[in-house]
């Protein structure tokens, strides 16, 4: 079957109107009307499912499920001053599109009337087009079609709606319990009471959800710092957290959500801040990565329940012009990390080389008979994997330094999970010169001078340190001692 087009008139242009107009929708939208709609104008309204079957389907592949975007979408403005993008995904309808917003840690919404009010809106725009096929895309009748979790997206009652939300959020899966709830409630004429209940259901299923969130965040999950501050988690370990740029997105969000600025916005600056503090601070992001927040404030607290590793000492042996002009010196480390990538994508080939970490060693008592015990020490076996890595490091020797003095480069040792970083420590060795010594702040040279000298005065130059030309002399008449000093400064 192949249609017959006719030729767009000027006049035939679509007009959706704002919330006032005939058909909804949060804008307005003008432009020519597609093809598959003036086909579906000419040739009679009966012909519109065939033209959304045959047209290009948004979803055309298994994978698209759950990870395709329909163009189907609205902006939703939040309380506390920021504006998410509601979405509906392929396979999605309106219930699953705002229960996933609402569970999701990135968007997580713990009020049922907002998520009811996004819901609605997704609703009115998938009824639009369920009438013109625009975009060509319905929800499916089944939900996890295919798979033993199979069963009908719409039920007959809400009691059975709730009853399956329930089953579900039994097992924890509350994005499934909210879109259960949500479906009945997009129905016209829902019946106060059973309204009241839904949404007292879905009020106390969200807030298991925050609970639940809340909870695996105390284990020291990263992507939920980088996703308060809306950035992509694309780090493999944790050494590649680019810190200009944090610094540039935390300066952004704190001026927009200032609770000066933005009063509804003081719980979404908290998090942004709490973030910014552990991501901006290698130790306390390994800490929090490893063991979770209640790691990182025992190390805030300076508790002696953290562990420090071993430091890493490395001799800087330099010439004495060195250390008056000022030099670098720079080192190639190897060094253990804490590969990131191995607990989130461990099929990854940057992984394939990875080991695991060193455990952590603890005490126990072995006793040798009913009145005598020994401790000893036994490794907890680490649940972490880690590689190694070249770190490239420059030690910094300023003017005036003196042998044995040491340079530390803080935590920049092997990491270890759980454990505070060791220091690079740089061991200061300063060669001899064979012309000038040095006593405390000054530089001091033997000059050996004739009688004749010592008796009529003399005039000597000579090449400093750094090459400029220094003159001393002794005038005429006075005589010099054997011993005696010269100054010059």
């Amino acid at each position: 079957f192949s249609p017959f087009f006719l030729p767009l008139h000027p006049s035939s242009a679509v007009h959706r109107s704002g919330p006032s107009g005939d058909r909804g929708g949060s804008g307005a939208l003008r432009g020519a009307m597609p093809l598959r709609q003036v086909a579906a104008w000419a040739l009679g309204p009966a012909l519109l499912a065939a033209f959304v079957v045959s047209g290009a389907a948004v979803c055309r592949r298994a994978s698209d499920i759950g990870t395709k975007a329909t163009g189907i979408a609205a902006d939703v403005d939040e309380a506390d001053g920021g504006r998410i993008s509601a979405e509906v995904l392929c396979g999605e309808d309106a219930a699953a599109a705002a229960a996933r917003i609402a569970t999701h840690k990135r968007t997580a919404m713990e009020d049922s009337k907002a998520v009811l009010r996004v819901a609605t809106t997704l609703h009115a725009l998938l009824a639009r087009e369920r009438e013109t096929g625009e975009i060509g895309y319905l929800p499916p009748k089944m939900l996890d079609e295919g798979t033993p979790q199979e069963r009908f997206r719409e039920l007959k009652t809400g009691g059975m709606h709730s009853r399956r939300a329930n089953d579900h959020a039994k097992k924890g899966e509350y994005k499934d319990a909210v879109a259960d709830l949500l479906r009945p409630l997009l129905r016209p004429n829902v019946d106060e009471t059973a309204r009241d209940k839904l949404m007292a259901t879905m009020k106390e299923f969200l807030r298991r959800a925050a609970k639940e969130r809340a909870s695996k965040a105390k284990d020291g999950d990263l992507s939920d710092l980088f996703d308060a501050m809306g950035i992509d988690d694309n780090i493999h370990d944790l050494t590649e957290v680019d810190q200009s740029a944090l610094k540039g997105v935390y300066r952004k969000l704190s001026v927009k959500y200032h609770p000066d600025k933005n009063p509804d916005a003081a719980p979404r600056f908290n998090r942004i801040r709490d973030a910014y503090e552990i991501l901006s601070d290698p130790v306390k992001t390994l800490l929090y990565d490893t063991g979770g927040a209640e790691l990182v404030r025992k190390y805030e607290g300076e508790s002696t329940d953290i562990e420090k590793g071993d430091d890493f000492e490395v001799d800087v042996q330099v010439d004495l012009q060195d250390v008056y002009t000022g030099t670098s010196w720079a080192f190639q480390q190897k060094r253990r990390v804490v590969c990131r990538s191995c607990r989130l994508q461990p099929t990854l080939p940057r992984c394939r080389k990875c080991r695991r970490c060193p455990g952590e060693m603890r005490e126990r008592q072995r006793w040798i008979d009913h009145m005598h015990y020994t401790v000893e020490e036994y490794e907890v076996p680490s649940d972490e994997m880690c590689t190694h890595e070249e770190q490239d490091l420059t030690i910094v020797v300023e003017k005036g330094m003196f042998a044995g003095d040491r340079i530390v480069y803080a935590n920049k040792a092997s990491q270890k999970p759980k454990q505070v970083p060791g220091d690079v420590i740089g061991h200061l060795l300063i060669n001899e010169h064979p012309l000038f010594k040095r006593v405390g702040n000054d530089l001091v040279i033997d000059v050996a001078v004739s009688l004749y000298e010592a008796l009529m005065g003399f005039e000597r130059t000579l090449a400093h340190l750094d090459g400029h030309v220094v003159r001393f002399s002794v005038p005429r008449g006075a005589v010099t001692r054997p011993g005696s000093g010269l100054g010059k400064t």
